[in-house]
Protein backbone atom coordinates (compact mmCIF):
# COMPACT_ATOMS: atom_id res chain seq x y z
CA UNK A 1 0.00 0.00 0.00
CA UNK A 2 1.59 3.07 -0.77
CA UNK A 3 -0.56 6.73 0.20
CA UNK A 4 0.49 10.49 -0.82
CA UNK A 5 -0.92 12.86 1.54
CA UNK A 6 0.38 15.89 -0.08
CA UNK A 7 -0.24 17.95 -1.99
CA UNK A 8 -2.18 15.83 -3.41
CA UNK A 9 -3.71 12.61 -2.71
CA UNK A 10 -3.18 9.52 -4.38
CA UNK A 11 -3.44 6.26 -2.94
CA UNK A 12 -2.63 2.17 -4.19
CA UNK A 13 -3.10 -1.19 -3.55
CA UNK A 14 -1.05 -3.72 -5.56
CA UNK A 15 -0.37 -7.84 -5.08
CA UNK A 16 3.32 -8.96 -4.71
CA UNK A 17 4.91 -11.95 -3.60
CA UNK A 18 8.57 -11.84 -1.22
CA UNK A 19 10.05 -14.26 0.42
CA UNK A 20 11.62 -14.47 4.21
CA UNK A 21 14.86 -16.32 3.75
CA UNK A 22 17.45 -17.37 6.57
CA UNK A 23 20.59 -16.56 4.93
CA UNK A 24 22.31 -19.86 7.12
CA UNK A 25 20.19 -21.95 4.84
CA UNK A 26 20.08 -19.69 1.58
CA UNK A 27 22.12 -22.83 0.04
CA UNK A 28 19.40 -24.99 0.64
CA UNK A 29 16.86 -22.54 -0.69
CA UNK A 30 15.34 -25.14 -3.16
CA UNK A 31 16.75 -28.34 -2.75
CA UNK A 32 13.60 -30.59 -3.00
CA UNK A 33 12.07 -27.80 -5.57
CA UNK A 34 12.27 -27.22 -9.48
CA UNK A 35 11.20 -23.54 -9.72
CA UNK A 36 13.34 -21.33 -7.45
CA UNK A 37 16.97 -21.99 -5.81
CA UNK A 38 20.01 -19.56 -4.92
CA UNK A 39 21.84 -20.15 -8.38
CA UNK A 40 21.55 -22.07 -11.54
CA UNK A 41 18.48 -21.42 -14.04
CA UNK A 42 15.44 -21.54 -12.57
CA UNK A 43 12.10 -19.50 -12.77
CA UNK A 44 12.74 -17.84 -9.37
CA UNK A 45 16.10 -17.13 -7.51
CA UNK A 46 17.85 -15.25 -4.67
CA UNK A 47 20.92 -14.41 -5.56
CA UNK A 48 23.13 -12.80 -2.77
CA UNK A 49 24.73 -10.51 -5.22
CA UNK A 50 21.78 -9.08 -5.76
CA UNK A 51 21.64 -7.35 -2.27
CA UNK A 52 24.12 -4.98 -0.14
CA UNK A 53 26.73 -5.44 -3.13
CA UNK A 54 29.81 -4.36 -2.13
CA UNK A 55 30.57 -1.42 -4.72
CA UNK A 56 32.09 1.92 -4.82
CA UNK A 57 29.85 4.83 -2.91
CA UNK A 58 29.46 8.23 -4.25
CA UNK A 59 30.22 10.27 -1.20
CA UNK A 60 32.42 8.99 1.49
CA UNK A 61 31.23 10.82 4.46
CA UNK A 62 29.60 7.91 5.98
CA UNK A 63 29.48 4.36 4.03
CA UNK A 64 32.83 2.84 2.42
CA UNK A 65 33.65 -0.28 0.92
CA UNK A 66 35.14 -1.93 3.53
CA UNK A 67 31.08 -1.54 5.45
CA UNK A 68 30.38 -4.33 3.48
CA UNK A 69 32.93 -6.54 4.24
CA UNK A 70 35.36 -8.26 2.22
CA UNK A 71 36.01 -9.07 -1.58
CA UNK A 72 34.44 -12.38 -1.71
CA UNK A 73 32.14 -11.80 1.34
CA UNK A 74 28.86 -13.94 1.32
CA UNK A 75 25.59 -12.23 2.01
CA UNK A 76 25.37 -12.74 6.01
CA UNK A 77 29.14 -11.53 6.39
CA UNK A 78 28.47 -8.47 4.50
CA UNK A 79 25.46 -7.98 6.60
CA UNK A 80 27.41 -8.19 9.75
CA UNK A 81 30.07 -5.99 8.80
CA UNK A 82 27.62 -3.35 7.84
CA UNK A 83 26.14 -2.99 10.78
CA UNK A 84 29.73 -3.68 12.79
CA UNK A 85 30.55 -0.33 10.68
CA UNK A 86 27.72 1.62 12.20
CA UNK A 87 28.73 0.67 15.93
CA UNK A 88 26.86 -2.55 16.51
CA UNK A 89 28.12 -5.63 18.43
CA UNK A 90 26.16 -8.40 16.54
CA UNK A 91 27.64 -11.92 17.08
CA UNK A 92 28.12 -14.18 14.44
CA UNK A 93 25.49 -16.65 15.60
CA UNK A 94 22.84 -14.07 14.55
CA UNK A 95 19.69 -15.32 12.45
CA UNK A 96 19.66 -12.71 9.14
CA UNK A 97 16.38 -13.01 7.17
CA UNK A 98 16.27 -11.29 3.83
CA UNK A 99 12.97 -10.06 3.13
CA UNK A 100 12.46 -9.55 -0.28
CA UNK A 101 11.09 -10.28 -4.11
CA UNK A 102 13.15 -12.99 -5.72
CA UNK A 103 14.79 -12.15 -8.98
CA UNK A 104 11.96 -13.92 -11.32
CA UNK A 105 13.02 -14.96 -14.92
CA UNK A 106 16.60 -13.16 -14.76
CA UNK A 107 15.20 -10.43 -13.76
CA UNK A 108 15.74 -8.55 -10.05
CA UNK A 109 14.58 -5.41 -8.94
CA UNK A 110 13.63 -4.40 -5.06
CA UNK A 111 11.89 -0.69 -4.02
CA UNK A 112 13.02 -1.95 -0.94
CA UNK A 113 14.38 -5.03 0.54
CA UNK A 114 14.97 -5.80 4.48
CA UNK A 115 17.68 -7.88 6.79
CA UNK A 116 16.21 -8.49 10.11
CA UNK A 117 18.96 -9.85 12.43
CA UNK A 118 17.52 -11.60 15.94
CA UNK A 119 19.19 -12.91 18.59
CA UNK A 120 17.89 -15.66 20.67
CA UNK A 121 14.67 -14.86 18.97
CA UNK A 122 14.73 -11.84 19.84
CA UNK A 123 14.94 -9.26 16.81
CA UNK A 124 18.22 -6.53 17.47
CA UNK A 125 18.70 -4.87 14.33
CA UNK A 126 17.91 -4.54 10.59
CA UNK A 127 19.02 -2.72 7.60
CA UNK A 128 16.48 -1.29 5.07
CA UNK A 129 18.35 -1.24 1.85
CA UNK A 130 15.96 0.94 -1.03
CA UNK A 131 16.57 1.14 -4.68
CA UNK A 132 15.57 3.83 -7.03
CA UNK A 133 14.65 2.92 -11.06
CA UNK A 134 18.12 4.61 -11.70
CA UNK A 135 19.80 1.52 -10.55
CA UNK A 136 21.13 3.31 -7.32
CA UNK A 137 20.75 2.21 -4.12
CA UNK A 138 20.91 3.25 -0.29
CA UNK A 139 21.27 1.62 3.05
CA UNK A 140 20.39 2.64 6.42
CA UNK A 141 20.82 0.85 9.88
CA UNK A 142 18.62 0.19 12.39
CA UNK A 143 20.28 -0.23 15.43
CA UNK A 144 19.49 -2.19 19.28
CA UNK A 145 18.90 2.15 19.99
CA UNK A 146 16.12 1.75 17.77
CA UNK A 147 13.80 -1.04 19.52
CA UNK A 148 10.02 0.17 20.31
CA UNK A 149 8.26 -1.73 23.63
CA UNK A 150 6.07 -3.79 21.48
CA UNK A 151 9.78 -5.68 19.70
CA UNK A 152 9.74 -3.24 16.20
CA UNK A 153 12.75 -1.29 14.94
CA UNK A 154 11.43 2.60 13.89
CA UNK A 155 14.57 4.88 12.67
CA UNK A 156 13.55 7.82 11.47
CA UNK A 157 16.40 9.60 9.64
CA UNK A 158 17.25 12.09 6.47
CA UNK A 159 16.86 10.38 2.95
CA UNK A 160 19.40 12.17 1.22
CA UNK A 161 18.15 10.14 -2.19
CA UNK A 162 16.19 10.29 -4.94
CA UNK A 163 13.44 7.97 -5.07
CA UNK A 164 10.48 9.89 -6.41
CA UNK A 165 10.16 12.65 -8.69
CA UNK A 166 7.85 14.62 -6.53
CA UNK A 167 9.38 14.14 -3.07
CA UNK A 168 12.18 16.42 -1.83
CA UNK A 169 15.32 15.18 -1.32
CA UNK A 170 16.48 17.11 1.85
CA UNK A 171 13.71 15.23 3.87
CA UNK A 172 13.13 12.11 6.17
CA UNK A 173 12.29 8.69 5.72
CA UNK A 174 10.85 6.44 8.93
CA UNK A 175 11.29 2.64 8.81
CA UNK A 176 9.28 0.65 10.94
CA UNK A 177 10.05 -3.55 11.19
CA UNK A 178 8.86 -6.51 12.96
CA UNK A 179 10.11 -10.01 12.99
CA UNK A 180 8.25 -11.58 9.95
CA UNK A 181 6.79 -14.59 11.66
CA UNK A 182 2.44 -15.63 10.16
CA UNK A 183 2.05 -12.17 9.12
CA UNK A 184 4.62 -9.32 7.98
CA UNK A 185 4.50 -5.79 8.49
CA UNK A 186 6.93 -3.01 7.60
CA UNK A 187 6.04 0.14 6.91
CA UNK A 188 8.08 3.38 5.40
CA UNK A 189 6.68 6.96 5.79
CA UNK A 190 7.91 9.80 4.36
CA UNK A 191 8.29 13.14 6.04
CA UNK A 192 8.69 17.03 4.48
CA UNK A 193 9.01 20.04 7.23
CA UNK A 194 7.99 17.56 10.06
CA UNK A 195 5.00 16.63 8.47
CA UNK A 196 3.65 13.07 7.10
CA UNK A 197 3.35 13.66 3.66
CA UNK A 198 3.33 9.93 2.64
CA UNK A 199 2.72 6.48 3.90
CA UNK A 200 3.57 2.86 2.86
CA UNK A 201 3.22 -0.38 3.97
CA UNK A 202 4.33 -3.94 3.09
CA UNK A 203 1.60 -6.76 4.25
CA UNK A 204 1.09 -10.00 4.06
CA UNK A 205 0.65 -13.48 5.21
CA UNK A 206 2.99 -16.18 5.86
CA UNK A 207 2.38 -19.58 3.40
CA UNK A 208 4.50 -22.04 2.79
CA UNK A 209 6.92 -22.81 0.04
CA UNK A 210 6.38 -25.37 -2.42
CA UNK A 211 6.18 -25.48 -6.63
CA UNK A 212 2.49 -25.61 -6.07
CA UNK A 213 2.59 -22.19 -4.47
CA UNK A 214 5.00 -20.62 -6.76
CA UNK A 215 2.98 -22.05 -9.92
CA UNK A 216 -0.24 -20.37 -7.90
CA UNK A 217 1.62 -17.28 -7.63
CA UNK A 218 3.08 -17.30 -10.98
CA UNK A 219 -0.61 -17.13 -12.62
CA UNK A 220 -1.56 -14.14 -10.47
CA UNK A 221 1.24 -11.92 -11.11
CA UNK A 222 3.32 -13.55 -14.14
CA UNK A 223 5.58 -10.48 -14.36
CA UNK A 224 6.52 -9.96 -10.72
CA UNK A 225 9.41 -7.54 -11.79
CA UNK A 226 7.94 -5.84 -15.23
CA UNK A 227 4.24 -5.33 -13.11
CA UNK A 228 6.92 -3.16 -9.99
CA UNK A 229 8.73 -1.28 -12.59
CA UNK A 230 5.75 -0.58 -14.94
CA UNK A 231 3.46 0.80 -11.73
CA UNK A 232 5.97 2.97 -10.47
CA UNK A 233 6.07 4.48 -13.53
CA UNK A 234 2.49 4.54 -14.45
CA UNK A 235 1.53 6.26 -11.20
CA UNK A 236 4.11 8.81 -11.83
CA UNK A 237 3.08 9.63 -15.22
CA UNK A 238 -0.70 9.44 -13.48
CA UNK A 239 0.57 11.85 -10.75
CA UNK A 240 2.46 14.55 -13.30
CA UNK A 241 -0.46 14.42 -16.16
CA UNK A 242 -3.99 14.31 -13.85
CA UNK A 243 -3.08 15.61 -10.50
CA UNK A 244 -0.50 18.22 -12.12
CA UNK A 245 2.09 17.40 -9.56
CA UNK A 246 5.68 19.30 -10.50
CA UNK A 247 8.63 17.32 -10.17
CA UNK A 248 12.26 17.34 -9.52
CA UNK A 249 14.99 15.87 -12.29
CA UNK A 250 17.27 13.25 -10.73
CA UNK A 251 20.86 15.63 -12.13
CA UNK A 252 19.16 18.29 -9.70
CA UNK A 253 20.52 18.94 -5.98
CA UNK A 254 23.66 16.70 -6.38
CA UNK A 255 24.39 17.65 -3.65
CA UNK A 256 21.34 16.32 -1.41
CA UNK A 257 22.01 12.48 -2.90
CA UNK A 258 24.56 11.11 -0.68
CA UNK A 259 26.25 7.82 0.58
CA UNK A 260 25.12 6.53 -2.60
CA UNK A 261 25.94 3.09 -4.29
CA UNK A 262 25.92 2.64 -8.00
CA UNK A 263 25.80 5.93 -8.63
CA UNK A 264 24.07 6.96 -11.86
CA UNK A 265 26.03 9.19 -14.56
CA UNK A 266 23.40 11.93 -13.67
CA UNK A 267 24.10 12.14 -10.42
CA UNK A 268 27.74 14.37 -10.92
CA UNK A 269 29.92 14.41 -7.90
CA UNK A 270 28.96 16.49 -4.95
Amino acid sequence: MHARLSPRTHRFVHDVFALAVDLDTLSELGRDLRLIGPDGWRPYQIRERDFLPRSEVFHPRKQHADDFGRLGDGLKARVLAFCRAQGADIPDRACVTLVAMPRAFGRSYNPASFHLLSVDGKLVAAIAEVHNTFGERKAWFLGPECRQPDGSLRLRTPKQFYVSPFSGLNTEFEFTVRTPDERLLITVDHFEGGARTLVSAWTGRQVPLTDTRLVWLTLRTPFLILKVVALIHLHALWLWLAKRLSFRRKKDDPDQQLDLRDPHPDTPHA
